[in-house]
């Protein structure tokens, strides 16, 4: 019995002494395990692990970022789609605008000054360019009318510009007044500026003074067919007056019986040119 006490006894301290050396060394010791009571070794203010928060910062700039780069994206799309807009009703707004035929002819016109050429009034000695006219209200013009003049055509600059100074001076020595034409159109193809898109025409038996422009063709086109250049420049000149807002889209074009066409010779080869032209409307009697 004795022996079995001590063999007990002895299990104890080697258990024991097991025990103390395994609180006392720092290996041994789980960083899990709790001291059950504090000592002076136990320090009064535990550390914390430090939390790493460069990660979450990291995310939330590239979360920052990436919601900038779509509202940017989202405002382009935006002004992309009301540019488009404007240009799709700009487009429709030209599309309703009539269209005369397309032009292949360029559109060349001799000003005043140039066929004037500084020469003097018969009658009152003064510039020819300075006789005074009635001003046209250029949103009211909506018709044209196209006359031959009767007279001998002209093939270049310089007879053409020999014939308008003719008809100017006459004009100045029997009336006092500036040439009656708007436009007169050779057969050089050229248009030649008689009262142009500002004045109102000058014929007495013609109507429309207000809302019409009155354009020559120099020569007699009783029993010849005009020239193609001559046509090419009427077309050029009314596509011309429309770009520059002086001619309304919905113009109407006549034709006159006067001196120069009677009525049994109306559907002179001139004529019958412009009455298939989209805009002819009929004659008028000068």
């Amino acid at each position: 019995m004795s022996q079995i006490v001590s063999v007990v006894v002895s299990y104890a301290r080697s258990a024991a002494v097991g025990s103390a050396n395994r609180l006392k060394s720092p290996v041994s010791r789980s960083p899990s395990e709790c001291d059950l009571e504090a000592g002076e070794g136990t320090p009064l203010l535990v550390k914390v692990a430090k939390v790493d928060n460069g990660g979450q910062q990291q995310n939330y700039a590239n979360q920052t970022i990436r919601l900038q780069t779509t509202a940017i994206l989202a405002i382009l799309a935006l002004v992309l789609c009301l540019l488009l807009g404007i240009v799709i009703a700009v487009y429709l707004m030209v599309l309703q605008i009539p269209r005369p035929w397309p032009v292949s002819h360029p559109f060349y016109m001799v000003e005043k000054n140039g066929w004037m050429s500084g020469q003097q009034s018969p009658v009152t000695g003064l510039p020819s360019a300075k006789l005074g006219m009635q001003a046209l209200v250029k949103s009211a013009i909506r018709n044209v009318i196209v006359v031959q003049t009767g007279s001998e055509p002209c093939y270049g600059q310089a007879d053409c510009v020999e014939y308008v100074r003719q008809v100017h001076n006459e004009a100045v020595t029997q009336n006092g007044t500036h040439i009656p034409f708007n436009f007169l159109i050779g057969g050089d193809g050229k248009t030649y500026e008689g009262r142009g898109w500002e004045g109102q025409h000058g014929f007495t038996d013609l109507p429309g003074k207000n809302d019409t422009i009155v354009v020559g063709l120099i020569g007699t086109y009783e029993g010849r067919r005009p020239e193609t250049i001559v046509l090419d420049e009427v077309k050029a000149l009314l596509t011309e007056s429309i770009r520059r807002f002086s001619l309304s889209p919905n113009y109407d074009l006549y034709g006159v019986t006067n001196r120069f066409v009677s009525q049994e010779g109306r559907w002179t080869e001139l004529y019958k040119e412009l009455r298939h032209w989209k805009h002819w409307k009929g004659f008028v009697i000068g």
